[in-house]
């Protein structure tokens, strides 16, 4: 995935209110959220009143104005309540609009967009929307956006970011996605100020991040260790014997593991091969921490027709030092990721489906050499529907027959977004993505994994729940399942340390998990840089703090014990390479021994 969650929207509203007057007075909203900046900011968009919002409304849902009750904790009395009737199969269906843009927002000016939500049917459960600014015409692009949990009661939100370029008056509005689910949403106090440039985002309020099941003693914690436990350890078992066979009691034996079996890994980026000192830290990182890597094969202009060497470069070091790779992304199926001269037949479909094939099989034979063991053959068929919409869904399972026939060996993948991410509130898009796959399936195609892509906002979901959700597509399908593109997008490092650990050990626990990759995990070389590991500095955030121990300590075997009366010692060790090292008569004894199976016990006996 090139930009993470594509969301197209539409709308563009007219006959909204005007621009404040300059020296208009600050509503409550207003003086509330200026109260907690470095800088009072310019006013972008103030839709205090409730009635200054404009709902877009699905067929079965509805909105309304409703009174809020004194001592809720939010400073206004009134606010919209969105009724969203059902999970329509896109959450853009069910939208708020605020008005477009009172002044302009220029390149590396910072914004801030504030907002108070409540689910007020909730109860216990999460209400969950996107909320971001964007365009209103031409392309989708958003300064500052942010996918967002509410509770019933009041919640301040907020979302930050820094503009790429100039935006003028008029040029973006705010939109909310509400139609994921069947929810209740109250929306009240939306502001958003152009704080100007040089504001140091540490600096701003942000959102007060939770999620089912974050307290230290909730019960999925010990479940989660249990399942670990049975899913991803063995039993290795030490004999150690003296020259002449006798047990040796209470010999000191060292376990300490080498290689693991379940891969962990992050996106290659474009910096792995790069001859400079920041390029060698990031190949040092993956040699020291992970066993597995996604390297890019887009097709697309900024892509495979002019960088495929640096691409097949980055395949060969990972090939040559051992990792589990994955190839991303064979064709992704809309005309805004493929090449203009590829765009331009869309008016020959047949030369165009023609045309497809025979990328598939360049990349198939350019990267064979490689060993890749996965490729995700497409990407995102859930809102990529240029391709398949012109040539006809059959197009796909096309492109899947003719990877199998290039690469015999490899496994097939097709990778979504939007799965485990929004508070678990995704059961549309589920189901989009297991229709894809059973049909796929129906024409000899069925993809050998799935790729769930992973991609957080602020919309936690619940450890229990990315069970329940796993749960379903291990039901439903037969593909190894694998976390294809982790990453947080949050200013509160703090929470994303700790979401990090619960989200990693919840798959890690999760026995049809075989994979899990970072979205990259260095600042400097990093799609959404907030969401990065290691800063540019290369010191580590609290996230990163996180991974390693996880890597380095947690789930990785490092233990001394010594032999029982009959010369044993048993350790449960995690799955992968072991060297056992003893010491006899003053002789170092060791031996590499390899764990494959869970639940299987493994016996390496030590002598002279």
């Amino acid at each position: 995935m090139q930009y993470g969650l594509l969301i197209l929207c539409c709308a563009v509203l007219t006959s909204l209110s005007l621009p404040l007057p300059a020296n208009a007075a600050d509503g409550p909203a207003l003086t509330q959220v200026r109260t907690q900046l470095p800088v009072p900011g310019t006013v972008m968009v103030d839709a205090e009143t409730p009635a200054d919002l404009r709902p877009a409304i699905a067929e079965g849902s509805a909105s309304e104005l409703v009174t809020v009750e004194p001592g809720a904790g939010m400073p206004l009395d009134r606010a919209l309540r969105m009724n969203v009737a059902k999970a329509y199969p896109t959450p853009y269906t069910v939208q708020v609009f605020s008005a477009p843009t009172a002044v302009p927002l220029h390149k590396n000016d910072v914004v801030l967009l504030s907002c108070w939500l409540r689910s007020p049917e909730a109860a216990g459960a999460q209400g969950g929307l996107a909320i971001m600014l964007q365009t209103t015409q031409g392309q989708w692009e958003s300064p500052a956006n942010q996918g967002v949990t509410c509770e019933a009661r009041w919640k301040q939100v907020y979302a930050v970011g820094t503009a790429a370029r100039d935006y003028a008056a008029g040029g973006l509005q705010v939109a909310m996605h509400l139609g994921q689910q069947r929810q209740v949403i109250d929306v009240a106090g939306l502001v958003v100020l152009n704080l100007g440039p040089g504001v140091d985002l540490a600096r701003l309020p942000h959102t007060r991040l939770t999620w089912p099941g974050m307290e230290p003693d909730a019960p999925w914690r010990a479940e989660a260790q249990r399942r670990i436990e049975k899913y991803r350890m063995a039993d290795l078992a030490v004999q150690v014997v003296d020259a002449k066979g006798h047990p040796v009691v209470g010999a000191t034996v060292q376990i300490q593991q080498k290689r693991r079996s379940f891969t962990i890994g992050s996106f290659a980026g474009y910096l792995l091969t790069a001859d400079t000192p920041d390029g060698q830290k990031i190949r040092d990182t993956y040699l020291r921490l992970f066993n597995r890597a996604t390297t890019p094969i887009y097709w697309a202009d900024w892509g495979w027709p002019n960088q495929k060497e640096k691409f097949l470069a980055q395949a060969k070091w990972l090939h040559d030092h051992g990792f589990t790779t994955r190839g991303h992304v064979m064709v992704y199926p809309t005309f805004r990721y493929m090449p203009a001269d590829i765009v331009r037949l869309k008016d020959n479909p047949e030369q165009l489906r023609q045309r497809i094939l025979q990328q598939v099989r360049e990349i198939s034979q350019a990267t064979k050499p490689f060993a890749f063991r996965e490729y995700d053959v497409t990407n995102e068929l859930r809102d990529c529907v240029d391709v398949y919409h012109l040539l006809g869904r059959d197009c796909v399972a096309e492109w899947y027959a003719e990877a199998r026939r290039q690469l015999p060996e490899a496994k097939l993948a097709l990778n979504e977004n939007t799965i485990l991410t929004a508070g678990g509130a995704t059961n549309s898009q589920q189901d989009i993505f297991l229709d894809w796959y059973r049909f796929l399936k129906s024409k000899g195609q069925a993809p050998d994994v799935l790729g769930l892509q992973s991609h957080f906002g602020e919309d936690f979901t619940g450890p229990e729940k990315v069970w329940s959700i796993l749960d379903r597509f291990a039901r439903e399908t037969d593909a190894e399942l694998q976390i294809t593109e982790f990453d947080i997008n949050t200013l509160d490092e703090e929470a994303q340390a700790n979401y990090t650990r619960d989200f990693m050990t919840a798959c890690f626990a999760h026995p049809r998990i075989t994979g899990f990759t970072m979205w990259g995990f260095w600042e400097g070389d990093q799609w959404m840089p907030r969401a990065a590991f290691y800063r540019k500095d290369w010191s580590p955030k609290p996230n990163g703090k996180v991974l390693e121990e996880l890597l380095t300590k947690t789930w990785w075997t490092n233990a001394t014990v010594k032999t029982d009366q009959h010369g044993r010692a048993i350790v449960k060790a995690f799955l992968g390479t072991h060297e056992v090292t003893t010491s006899i008569g003053g002789r170092e004894i060791s031996q590499e021994v390899n764990l494959p199976t869970a639940r299987q016990p493994v016996t390496v006996r030590l002598a002279p």
